[in-house]
């Protein structure tokens, strides 16, 4: 580490976690509480269910579509320029929503503007942000900031349901969009994208020249073909357990997690409660993933989250016939949800280091929401017809192992 770091001043880069922490609080937290509008929506634009949902619908798809666009532009154009863009485009979008008359300009301005907003303010962006400022303590302080997703969550969701009760959905998303743009100057003015641009080397540094030379990843960046990761088999290793992880998180327990719940009889309450025990599980599994990752081997951490979901699912369709074991569930499925996130983006970074780490894990990324969206109907059309979802646990558990099994090949590289 240089002087700099070493008279016992605040590492600047703990600031640049915190502002990166806020935005995925605010980005993931909105995209959570989507459903808190949709009776709203129905009443005031007298849609169907079936319309509504396309506005959903069409944030998966802009996160599809744009993850690699924004991870490439955190590579080029630095994290303080993506995560200004997507607080300020979030903010507007919202508050736009807020001014619709027309059900098409809500597809518009949320659907669209929003969204892509939400997209800026993700784990691709996250990780560069951890990867330029950290060279220590990589993993734990990815963990530390990806579980502002969780927090997001917990706060937005009560948030947005208070607002609509005592107000009305237009008032709550005027007020979400205004206090949102207010965060945009605070990225703007005080997020630095590299240490170097303040003097500074990356956290555990050492033996470097803090000068203000231009990074040399770009020019790998642009020198690499975006394309060229698609023959490597480390990536598949690495992207098709995400496909599964989101088919069975953001698809599966996002979508019919309640229903099932509530077709086992349990009550409202009981499945509120243990709503909300995922979020604050998602919290401790997500640091305690990033903990994890800076001690133990990537790869087999992996396994265990696989395998440890694996079991949960086997038990709660099998076994768990009791409001306790409910509970259970939340907790330790709370725990796999998202600690995921950081030894896979970390095993990218490593293997990956030579192309853009940004651009190979919004691709990985893009496999996760492709599971989240496929995760979502599948389990719907087999439920119509078999009329259960035994099919679906099924075909869950089994993909579940088998990414424990693949994810077991990548080899931890340290």
């Amino acid at each position: 580490m240089n002087d700099r770091q070493k008279d016992g001043a605040l590492f600047y880069g703990w600031i640049v976690i915190a502002i990166t922490f806020i935005c995925l609080c605010i980005t993931f937290g909105i995209r959570s509480a989507i459903g808190a509008f949709v009776a709203s929506w129905e009443l005031d634009f007298s849609a169907g269910r079936s319309q509504i949902t396309l506005v959903s619908g069409l944030c998966y798809l802009t996160f599809i579509f744009f993850q690699p666009v924004v991870g490439r532009a955190t590579d080029q154009l630095g994290a303080r320029f993506v995560l200004t863009a997507s607080i300020l485009l979030t903010g507007g979008g919202l508050y736009l929503s807020s001014l619709a008359t027309d059900f098409w300009q809500l597809i518009i301005t949320y659907g669209l503007i929003a969204s892509i907003g939400m997209v800026g303010a993700s784990p691709v962006t996250a990780t560069a942000v951890v990867a330029r400022w950290f060279e220590k303590k990589q993993g734990a302080v990815l963990g530390l900031v990806l579980s502002g997703m969780s927090v997001g969550q917990m706060v937005m969701g009560p948030l947005c349901i208070f607002l609509i009760d005592h107000y009305d959905w237009r008032f709550a998303l005027s007020v979400l969009g205004l206090g949102i743009l207010l965060v945009g100057p605070l990225c703007y003015f005080f997020l630095k994208s590299r240490p170097e641009d303040l003097g500074l080397l990356p956290y555990g540094a050492e033996g470097r020249n803090p000068g203000p030379e231009p990074d040399p990843a770009p020019q790998r960046t642009a020198a690499a073909s975006p394309f060229s990761v698609f023959r490597n088999k480390i990536f598949w290793y690495l992207a098709l357990p995400y496909f599964v992880c989101g088919f069975t998180d953001v698809g599966f327990t996002s979508t019919h997690f309640i229903p099932y719940a509530e077709g086992r009889g349990y009550s409202a309450v009981l499945i509120a409660a243990a709503y909300s025990l995922i979020a604050a599980a998602n919290i401790a599994g997500t640091i305690g993933a990033g903990a994890l990752s800076d001690r133990f081997n990537r790869s087999r951490l992996l396994t265990a989250v696989y395998w440890l979901r694996a079991a949960i699912f086997l038990l709660l369709f099998t076994l768990l016939d009791h409001p306790a074991g409910l509970l259970l569930f939340a907790v330790v499925y709370g725990l796999t949800e998202r600690a995921t996130i950081t030894p896979t983006s970390s095993l990218c970074a490593h293997h990956f280091k030579d192309l853009s780490v940004g651009m190979v894990f919004g691709y990985v990324s893009i496999a996760h929401h492709l599971g989240g969206t496929l995760g979502s109907y599948i389990p719907g059309f087999l439920y119509d017809l078999a009329g259960s979802y035994v099919i679906s646990f099924i075909i869950m558990i089994a993909l579940l192992a088998g990414s424990g099994l693949m994810v077991a090949r990548v080899a931890d590289g340290r």
